[in-house]
């Protein structure tokens, strides 16, 4: 019989006391009575013994005298029968070896159930076969162990949410360990050992018995989505976390918040390095900013006519036109309104009022660029002087109004609603009262409405924007923002036509584009089936261009330029946490005079390998990601990828005391409090002492009639004026007579002393 047992020792038990007798197993292999076991095997404990005996089947006796034969010697001086240990399979008579037999106690290399001779078949005895188990793997769980104690010494545990093999790939080749966020089915059906026995280098048995080790044992890297709940342990818990919190007016990646941002990033500019360049947005939740968008929808009519006109006035007459000038003169006086508004005319002159500007001018002005009417003939050289005045008025509001160049004719805005993202739920329109009444039928959604870029720069025709990646940091108290410097571009379905308001045509989503099959174009107007342009492509594309240098010099410095004067403006609402870190997808679009807008900022973008372009650029951004999160915070001299620094603040921490703190508050005063001996409070004349609850001032008397007050402790100074001026806000006040008495410095100690102790208060 070859008997293999495992015990488990005193030291994997103290180490791992989920480990129980379940856990000890046997294999057992053919019974052969032929071969002598080695007496080691009689020390074996007896409830094993026990469990193997019913396991064995009963075994007729053999005669006596083979009994004496075969029987196996006992201990030195020992009688037979003498022995009152439990009958075991292991003492049962078992057949002598030859002597030319080799006596063997464990199966070696050979296999376990070699093939008897044929000598020996008479010699044997049936054999019987067992089920045999598998044995638990000591050496793999010790080993197991030891990289799972290593991992947690150095705190390299991580935990995702998502998928994101990628960054899971960049953490393991630094020798981090996951602690699984989810209970997969390994997690729940399979045991500890079954687990081990199944687990090797890597494979998903071996990450889930990991994550089981790690249960008790926080994580010190967390990717986490935007609306999870962070897991605050103490104030020393700091693990490098993907969520940087904000106060709510300054989350820039809310589309309401960055309107917020947007109005008071003037504050917050400072020429080349933070300046900001965004279509005109309103955030229609208010009456007075429906009125102000309403406001510039009529400006956007005057002005964009007026830019036409300048270009085409003088072919705007004919002998057969039916409108007459005088809405091209009502148009220039209300353009000539804002300009005084936006010049601060309007404050110095009380009749300085506004023109109105009827439903009829608008519809006239939207026949003349629309190219439906024209003017009536009028002399030449009233033409001239109109097109004089037309192109002065037009090179003056376009300093002030540079949006002018890129408003178009069409004046389309773009509805979006406030609380969605990928490009849902967006509409088209080019009537603000159409888009009102949708915003009145919807009273539980806020809209944003936005001024439609209507000349945009065109690749084959084609509309695009662009996907930048930046990253904010804030370790050892130094706040970074940090640009990749690769991104990529994504192009709609079909050519651009601001006559169809399609989706496919005016939005650049992939989550939307996706959906439409792409525009069939051949030659040079061929674009890619995956609507997607490499930073390298656009690049060359521009080269082709004879614009090769604008990527470098204008495209990317804009962009840069956007992004800190966004950042800078919500560092007041930003809450600062150690090793706090957030990524964020930046959209751009490109005017056809190279003027670079954002369009919006997302946090938590899509870094999903969907297209041969987004396979490349994602998993390295993640790659370099984890370069500047931990390889650069621990070494300063590591590289960060793709990732540039630029921008650096240092920003101390606030510690949780303070010096200074104050006390507010009143005293509790009794129901029969005993009235004071002194006489009543003089306050015309003579010093005034003051307390407050949050200072001890001190005041002095610099001559009669005046008093001086002075702070000696945390606190506001108190100032009072001539004659006792603000004596009805001190508590406490001395009479003419002392304060002579005492001469010219009288202290707050003395007043006090003076005083029962009753009257304090």
């Amino acid at each position: 019989m070859h008997l293999k047992l495992k015990f488990v020792t005193s030291d994997v038990w103290d180490s791992d006391p989920g480990v129980d007798l379940a856990d000890i197993t046997l294999e057992l292999g053919e019974i052969d009575y032929g071969r002598q076991l080695d007496q080691r095997f009689e020390q074996a404990p007896v409830q094993l013994t026990r469990r193997f005996l019913k396991g064995l089947p009963a075994l007729e006796p053999p005669p006596s005298n083979a009994h004496k034969r075969h029987q196996c010697p006992g201990p030195a001086g020992a009688a037979p029968g003498d022995d009152d240990r439990p009958l075991s399979p292991l003492s049962r008579p078992f057949p002598q070896p030859k002597a030319s037999q080799h006596v063997h106690t464990f199966p070696r290399m050979a296999p376990r159930l070699q093939p008897p001779d044929d000598d020996e078949d008479a010699n044997r005895t049936p054999k019987h076969k067992f089920f045999r188990n598998y044995s638990f793997d000591f050496l793999k769980q010790k080993q197991l162990k030891a990289k799972i104690a290593s991992a947690v010494e150095k705190k390299h545990i991580f935990s995702i949410v998502g998928h994101y093999p990628a960054l899971r790939k960049a953490l393991k080749t630094r020798h981090w360990l996951e602690k699984q966020t989810f209970r997969s089915a390994l997690l729940r059906e399979l045991s500890h050992h079954a687990l081990l026995q199944k687990a090797s280098n890597g494979n998903e048995y071996e990450e889930a018995l990991v994550s089981k080790y790690l249960k008790p044992y926080l994580p010190y890297f967390i990717w986490q989505h935007r609306n999870m709940r962070d897991c605050k342990q103490d104030r020393f818990y700091a693990p490098y976390r993907s969520r940087i919190h904000y106060e709510r007016p300054y989350d820039f990646a809310v589309k309401e918040n960055l309107i917020r941002l947007i109005n008071a990033s003037h504050w917050h500019q400072e020429e080349g390095f933070a300046e900001l360049d965004y279509p005109r947005t309103y955030l229609l939740d208010t009456e007075d900013i429906i009125t102000k968008f309403q406001e510039d929808y009529q400006l956007t009519i005057v002005s964009s006519f007026l830019h036409h006109m300048a270009k085409h006035l003088e072919h705007a007459f004919d002998d057969e036109g039916t409108l007459p000038t005088d809405v091209l003169t009502t148009a220039m006086k209300y353009l000539r309104y804002y300009l005084g508004c936006a010049q601060h005319e309007d404050i110095d002159h009380e009749e300085f009022c506004e023109p109105l500007l009827t439903p009829e001018n608008r519809h006239e002005m939207e026949q003349l660029l629309a190219g439906e009417a024209q003017f009536g003939s009028i002399p030449g050289y009233e033409v001239l002087s109109l097109v004089a005045q037309v192109k002065k008025l037009v090179h003056e509001a376009a300093k002030v109004f540079p949006d002018m160049k890129i408003d178009g004719i069409r004046n389309m805005w773009i509805l979006k609603p406030g609380n969605r993202c990928r490009g849902l739920g967006i509409m088209l329109f080019n009537d603000d009262r159409k888009l009102l009444e949708h915003v009145d039928s919807n009273p539980d959604v806020k809209y944003v409405a936005q001024k439609y870029i209507e000349r945009p720069l065109l690749i084959h025709c084609t509309k695009f924007d662009i996907r930048q990646y930046f990253l904010i940091t804030y370790t050892n108290n130094v706040l970074k923002v940090w640009m990749y410097r690769n991104c990529y571009l994504r192009f709609s379905s079909r050519q651009f036509n601001l006559d169809d308001f399609s989706e496919s045509i005016h939005l650049t989503n992939y989550s939307i584009q996706k959906n439409y099959a792409k525009e069939v174009r051949e030659g040079a107007d061929a674009l890619p089936a995956s609507n997607m342009w490499s930073l390298k492509r656009f690049q060359e594309h521009l080269q082709s261009l004879d614009k090769g240098f604008y990527w470098e010099r204008k495209i990317y410095p804009d962009m840069k330029k956007n992004i800190l004067a966004i950042v800078c403006a919500s560092l007041d609402g930003m809450k600062m946490e150690r090793n706090m870190f957030e990524l964020y997808g930046a959209d751009f679009m490109v005017t056809e005079n190279f003027r670079t807008m954002l369009i919006e900022i997302n946090t938590s973008p899509d870094l999903s390998s969907s297209t041969d372009v987004t396979s490349v650029i994602c998993p390295a951004v993640l790659e370099d990601l984890v370069k500047v999160v931990i390889d650069n915070t621990k070494d300063k001299r590591a590289g960060t990828g793709q990732f540039e620094l630029i921008h650096s603040l240092e920003i101390p921490r606030v510690a949780p005391y303070g010096y200074g703190l104050t006390v507010d508050g009143r005293s509790m005063q009794s129901k029969h409090r005993s009235k004071s001996p002194l006489s009543p409070i003089n306050t015309s004349t003579g010093p005034t002492v003051a307390s407050t609850a949050t200072s001890t001032p001190k005041r002095s008397t610099a001559a009669a009639g005046t008093t001086v007050a002075t702070t000696v402790a945390t606190g506001g100074i108190i100032s009072t004026g001539a004659n006792g001026g603000n004596a009805k806000h001190s508590r406490y006040a001395a009479s003419s007579s002392e304060s002579s008495s005492r001469g010219s410095k009288t202290s707050l100690t003395s007043v006090i002393l003076d005083r029962p102790r009753t009257t304090l208060k």
